[in-house]
């Protein structure tokens, strides 16, 4: 059996009936080291002995002792490499090792051998390895030494030489107090040796499962700090930097948020108008600060609050400076009153369009009939003409409109941007709204995949491409591009057009904003209402006189279409 399914299945009978402590490979390994190394520091002294008398002393039995170990040594190491269970192991050595025991003791002098205590190693590492091992190997131990002393005292074995010939003779008188103390002993260290060996184990085990707590919570505390979009900045009380979040490092442009770990934060966070050293002063007295300060070179500009870094128990052991851009919680901000506006515009236009799409209809159909009539003279046809092609412009503003407040249900589908925007451009080089001078160039990837409504995102397209030719009454060229980053396709329309003055690009995502003499001012607030809807953002950078640039982000769809 292989050694990790005989540890799984050692385990899971640990489950049901508790007889194992962990018994691991390394533990054996030792075991046999320990061993080998003691029999052959014996060995050692023997012939260090022997050499250093004359006399020939009685070491036959001994040798053949030190043969036996170094063999079951050998055949251990052999079970071992052969993956036998950890248990079976442990309980052939240790009745091996009470076999060296019991022949040690039997060589050197029977019941009164000075090394009767080696059962008590065997005893205690019996205890040790084994749950409730060390009361039975102290009742092994017992049998074993008292048939020694039997057959010893009955002559049934051959009482043993001592080292310089001569025989033991064992007293009957003292053989049962020497029994009574070897069995009390060994039942007592079995005893101690299995209680201290438990209390060490559920030790262990309270301090594994701490320990897995505590992981458990650093991960989770790594992941929430990870997680925020916010930058979080930790330091000492000298002000060296402990800490900074990926959203912190991303603020201030470090590629490496380890590479300032022991930097001081006045370095870190280098801002203009921001005193540190009173700001930590205030921050150990337990006051948090708020304040803003620039990055030297006025960008980006941060929000800013210091306060206490405590351990678990409240003591102060550093700062915590949170801090953003203030540009995105503005442009965040932004976002947000523009869908308030945008949904309050939207209640409107749903009960207006309704009020006016029915009169507007009788107006549109009285002209058409009124101009119909024979009698009706030229100016007369022409006024009503006027009238029924402004009923129909009206009304197809409101169509726009109702579309925008209240888009259709998309049914979303994994598809692949590139042909449809090659389509697009397609149909737009032969609509009447591209001029003969517009330049129209994709740059694109072979798979842009998101996954969203098909004709809601050619609507999407249209409308920018759109809007990007109207915006060059005199010609100039229109660049679309596509990429792959940070799990999002991203698209940009780039003209040369005339671009539009910050005030108008505030409000562009609005309805009726447009800067064109006619126009409805309504294909940005679709686009923006489609982009909302499919999870994206969409931006406008633009200079008067130097052309729009428009980014939508889309989330990517990772499955193929």
């Amino acid at each position: 059996m292989p050694r990790s399914a005989a540890g799984t299945k050692g385990a899971a009978a640990g489950e049901s009936s508790p007889p194992l402590l962990p018994v691991n490979g390394r533990a054996l390994l030792w075991l046999m080291g320990i061993r080998i190394v003691a029999i052959s520091t014996l060995f050692l002294a023997s012939l260090i002995i022997q050499a250093s008398t004359r006399t020939i002393l009685p070491l036959g039995g001994f040798y053949i002792l030190v043969l036996a170990t170094y063999a079951l040594s050998l055949a251990y190491l052999v079970l071992h490499v052969r993956g036998i269970s950890p248990r079976a192991q442990a309980i052939l050595q240790l009745l091996g090792d009470l076999g060296i025991v019991t022949g040690f003791v039997y060589l050197t002098g029977g019941v009164y051998s000075p090394f009767s205590f080696l059962y008590l190693i065997v005893i205690g590492t019996a205890a040790s390895l084994l749950r409730g091992g060390g009361l039975i190997f102290a009742g092994l131990s017992s049998v074993v030494y008292g048939v020694l002393v039997d057959l010893l005292v009955f002559g049934l074995i051959p009482l043993p030489p001592n080292m310089v010939g001569e025989h033991i003779v064992v007293p009957l008188s003292r053989v049962l107090w020497q029994l009574l103390i070897h069995i009390v002993s060994f039942f007592l260290v079995a005893i101690l040796v299995s209680y201290l060996t438990e209390s060490l184990r559920k030790t262990r085990l309270s301090l594994e499962e701490e320990r897995e707590r505590a992981r458990q919570f650093a991960a989770l505390t790594d992941h929430v700090v990870r997680s925020v979009t916010a930058g979080i900045l930790a330091a000492n009380m000298d002000g060296l930097v402990l800490h900074l979040n990926p959203a912190g490092s991303a603020i201030l442009g470090i590629d490496d948020p380890e590479s300032v770990i022991g930097l001081s934060i006045e370095d870190v966070l280098n801002l203009e108008g921001v005193r540190w050293g009173l700001l930590m002063v205030r921050a150990r007295r337990g006051q948090s600060v708020r304040m803003e300060g620039t990055v030297p070179g006025g960008n980006p500009r941060l929000g800013l609050t210091v306060s206490q870094l405590k351990d678990e128990a409240g003591t102060q052991v550093g700062l915590v400076v949170n801090f953003q851009d203030l540009a995105e919680v503005e442009k965040e901000t932004e976002r947000q009153r523009l869908q308030e506006r945008m949904a309050a515009v939207g209640e409107l236009a749903a009960r207006v369009a309704h009020e006016i799409k029915n009169p507007l209809a009788s107006i549109s159909g009285s002209a058409q009939m009124l101009s119909s009539q024979q009698s009706a003279d030229a100016t007369v046809r022409r006024l009503l003409g006027i009238v029924v092609e402004e009923s129909r412009r009206l009304s197809n503003i409101l169509d726009g409109f109702l579309a925008y407040t209240r888009p259709t249900r998309s049914t979303r589908a994994v598809c692949n941007l590139v042909p449809l925007l090659h389509d697009t451009v397609e149909l737009l080089k032969s609509s009447e709204q591209r001029r003969p001078d517009h330049d129209i160039r994709l740059q694109l990837p072979t798979e842009l995949p998101v996954l969203a409504d098909e004709h809601q995102m050619q609507q999407l397209v249209w409308n920018l491409c759109l809007n990007a030719l109207q915006a060059m009454p005199e010609g100039g060229e229109l660049l679309i591009t596509g990429e792959l980053t940070g799990g999002q396709v991203v698209l940009r329309w780039c003209d040369s057009g005339t671009g539009m003055d910050e005030t108008i690009r505030q409000h562009a995502f609005e309805p009726f904003v447009t800067t064109r003499p006619g126009g409805t001012g309504l294909g940005l607030a679709i686009v923006y209402t489609i982009v909302d809807e499919h999870e994206g953002s969409v931006d406008i950078e633009c200079e008067p006189g130097k052309g729009t640039t428009v980014t939508v982000r889309l989330p990517l769809c990772e499955e193929t279409p």
